[in-house]
């Protein structure tokens, strides 16, 4: 079988794609062309998209306004450099020291809640960042891990060591850290506990883990849930860790069909966009060691075909990176996620209306949010309606074509001002509607992501005060 080359793997033409902006959150800016900042900076100059890196040591938020989706960072270099970002358009990539610092972790939530699309965003970061937390990812998934245990005091020792089999040795790690660092190994009950009481001594907060014999790991890319780039890193012989920085010599690798099964439900029990995936083999069983949130780009990568998941023709780093930015041009494949939770009943004001019950509705794609009028008539371009007592004539704008079971309606198109959540939002689009309805409004998709929430199934008016229901027929 032939295998393809690597620019062979294009997506499809038809998809859209938009000029997006690009910042790097990094602690450090170098000039080692190998860092992971610097080959996407390299990689967007080719392909002409703007890309910033930020200091998150020197950097700070100017401006930010959520009507024009902009947000203004000034001293990104620590020279007076000041950028503003379309946060409708800016993807966000979030370097590990980014989620060290609460100033870190201040200007990433800035990025975040402005609307930018974030890889990765603070929930992803932080818990890829916390080993323990990962592992309870991957445990509450049924994905197959090394046993682990927290150790907090001197108590809690034996017994966590219990849990993790009872055998020797086992690796003592720090609960966050990268590229093995803060990993040791002891052989008996008497190192482990010198060693953990050494580390105590400097605030460490650790765990235990069962030793696994092996050769080599794997680490994967994985982008979107997408396979993107796969490395072998063998350990050096002098040294019981396998990252490239402790000396590991890496070479790329190709996934069995089980393989990478596995490390695409690791990536998506973390909640990440683009990950680094570890797992090893033992005794035919594969096993997830861990997510890295922020992977580097300096091993031997084999480039995957995001479309068909498989191995193409090797190439080097800069092309992988160059398919992932191809890849996050389509914004079908940048919709954000929402940290801000609503229940899945609130309290919106129209403007000349007043306060209204409505529920939000998450399985609502239709064109426009319905609303449940008294009286509408149809005049050519102009809708004449009434709620309340009130009577409103409004530009149609547009038709909304819902479907019910066995029946298709036809609403109009108007838009509204409204108020929520101390939020105004103007020219809504609302479609309009005499049929019985069992809710006054229903917000859709659309104004759910406008008003930049998520949806509680389980709970009601969170953000905004209680308000009764319309009818005996709202819900």
């Amino acid at each position: 079988m032939k295998v393809p080359k690597f620019n062979e793997f294009i997506a499809e033409a038809k998809e859209e794609v938009t000029n997006i902006q690009v910042a790097i959150l990094t602690n450090k800016i170098t000039k080692n062309p190998v860092v992971f900042g610097n080959i996407l900076k390299s990689v967007c100059d080719e392909l002409k998209i703007e890309c910033h890196l930020i200091s998150i040591k020197e950097a700070w938020v100017a401006e930010n306004d959520l009507d024009k989706q902009t947000l203004k960072v000034s001293n990104i270099d620590g020279e007076g450099t000041e950028i503003e970002f379309d946060t409708s358009r800016t993807v966000v990539f979030t370097r590990a020291g980014s989620v060290d610092t609460e100033v870190g972790l201040a200007l990433l939530s800035s990025f975040e809640r402005a609307g930018a699309f974030m890889i990765n965003d603070r929930d992803g970061m932080l818990t890829c960042n916390n080993k323990m937390s990962s592992y309870l990812a991957f445990e509450r998934n049924n994905i197959p891990v090394p046993r682990t245990s927290i150790v907090s005091n001197v108590k809690s020792l034996e017994d966590a060591h219990k849990r993790i089999g009872g055998k020797f040795p086992v690796i003592i790690k720090t609960m966050t850290g990268t590229q093995g660092i803060g990993v040791s190994i002891v052989n008996d009950y008497q190192s482990m506990v010198s060693v953990i009481q050494s580390l105590w001594k400097f605030k460490a907060e650790l765990i235990i883990q069962e030793h696994m014999k092996f050769d080599y790991d794997v680490r994967t890319l994985v982008l979107d849930g997408k396979i993107v780039g796969c490395t072998k890193r063998i350990k050096p012989k002098h040294d019981f860790r396998s990252n490239r920085h402790m000396g590991a010599k890496t070479e790329p690798y190709k996934l069995s069909k089980e393989e990478k099964k596995s490390v695409i439900l690791a990536s998506r029990a973390v909640g990440t966009t683009l990950v680094g995936v570890d797992h090893i083999i033992v005794n035919s069983e594969i096993m997830i060691l861990e997510c890295n949130g922020s992977p580097g780009f300096g091993s031997d990568y084999m480039a995957y075909n995001i479309k068909t998941g498989k191995p193409v023709e090797r190439t080097n780093n800069k092309g992988i990176m160059k398919n992932i930015i191809q890849y996050i041009q389509k914004p079908i494949r940048r919709k954000p996620s929402f940290q801000i939770e609503s229940g899945y009943l609130e309290r919106i004001e129209i403007d000349g209306i007043g306060p209204i019950r409505a529920k939000f509705d998450t399985g609502n794609g239709t064109k426009a949010s319905m609303f449940a009028v008294d009286e509408l008539e149809i005049n050519g371009k102009v809708a004449n309606w009434s709620y309340k007592g009130k009577k409103f004539k409004s530009k149609i704008i547009g038709v909304s074509n819902p479907e019910h079971i066995n029946m298709k309606e036809e609403r109009p198109i108007i838009e509204l001002d409204i108020k929520f959540n101390n939020r105004i939002y103007n020219n809504v689009p609302f479609g309009l509607t005499k049929e019985d309805a069992k809710s006054t409004i229903l917000i859709n998709r659309d104004l759910l992501t406008r008003f930049r929430v998520s949806v509680n199934p389980n709970r009601k008016f969170v953000l905004s005060d209680y308000i009764e229901k319309e009818d005996n027929n709202d819900t």
